[in-house]
């Protein structure tokens, strides 16, 4: 969605603090194991969702959270997951998001044009 400042636009791209690892794991505590399946499943949702509409799915990582080798082998079952699916979906950062919205035609994300 664009929100219109006074220095100007800017695009806010969702942010998921529940799919945050530092946020669950490290403040929550919540289990890797625990954390590893609600991305999963947070995944399958909105892959089965995205049928109907665009979404952005985002999760945050530290390396210094799942990156921990305790951690690190039930992540990887969550990527594994995921690029089973590599055909229907695109995996990006928010700058290359940005990008892509941008070059949309006004009208297509909400509050592209003005008033609106």
């Amino acid at each position: 969605m664009w929100f219109r400042t006074k220095h100007g636009a800017i695009l806010s791209v969702p942010y998921a603090h529940d799919l945050n690892d530092s946020v669950e794991c490290v403040t929550r505590r919540t289990p890797s194991q625990l954390f590893c399946e609600n991305l999963v499943d947070q995944f399958d949702e909105m892959l089965a969702e995205s049928a109907r509409r665009p979404l952005v799915m985002s999760f945050v990582l530290h390396s210094f959270v799942l990156g921990q080798p305790h951690r690190l082998r039930r992540f990887r079952g969550v990527i594994e997951h995921i690029l089973q699916h590599r055909d229907r979906v695109w995996l990006t950062r928010p700058g290359e998001i940005c990008k892509h919205i941008e070059g949309l035609p006004p009208g297509i994300v909400p509050g592209s044009i003005k008033g609106k």
